[in-house]
């Protein structure tokens, strides 16, 4: 009798263990991965305190495609505005001299895909997204430059992927994931404090 019990048990363990085992669940946001990778075109030093502004001509530049009814561009502005007073720069206007002209271009998937992102900034993160459920989530590309003031050229460019909810999340915490992500985006520019 006790080992036909045993038996059984052991066959429902074993079951249960295989079922979960095959059984395909999409990804949890906490278990997505990020990707970045960062481009440093020319030397520029950044001095202590230093000051930036947007670049001239900076429009906006975020393709919402299947989060028309977000406003990331406002949402992604404020991040990296936030995160470069994290980091001790100081935001003037368009009009007077700055150390770095910042501009960043954000988009999904669906309306700038990889190869896009290689041909048209030469630069693409990398980020695998094959076991996602399409449904719930894309792949978003955000590429932040800095550019130097004085010759206009192109100093840093950085590039970061990561999978954008679809769904209707609360803004806050739509706010802080965007946060997070600036902050390991703008990881590699120096603190200017």
């Amino acid at each position: 009798m006790y080992r036909k019990i045993s038996l059984i048990l052991k066959c429902i363990l074993i079951s249960a263990l295989i079922v979960s085992c095959s059984a395909k669940q999409p990804l949890q946001p906490e278990d997505m991965q990020v990707s970045f990778v960062n481009v440093h075109h020319s030397e520029l030093h950044i001095p202590v305190n230093a000051i930036y502004q947007w670049s001239e001509g900076f429009v906006h530049q975020v393709s919402e495609g299947r989060l028309h009814y977000i406003d990331m561009w406002s949402l992604l502005k404020q991040g990296i505005e936030q995160e470069m007073q994290n980091k001790g720069y100081r935001k003037i206007a368009q009009t007077e001299q700055a150390d770095i002209d910042i501009s960043f271009v954000a988009a999904l998937t669906s309306a700038l895909d990889d190869h896009q992102i290689q041909q048209q900034y030469g630069l693409v993160p990398g980020l695998v997204t094959q076991r996602i459920d399409h449904h719930r989530y894309e792949k978003g590309t955000l590429i932040f430059d800095v550019v130097n003031p004085e010759t206009q050229q192109l100093a840093w460019r950085t590039a970061g992927q990561a999978l954008a909810s679809l769904e209707d999340i609360p803004l806050v915490e739509r706010e802080e994931r965007i946060k997070l992500f600036v902050k390991k985006l703008l990881a590699f520019l120096p603190d200017a404090k």
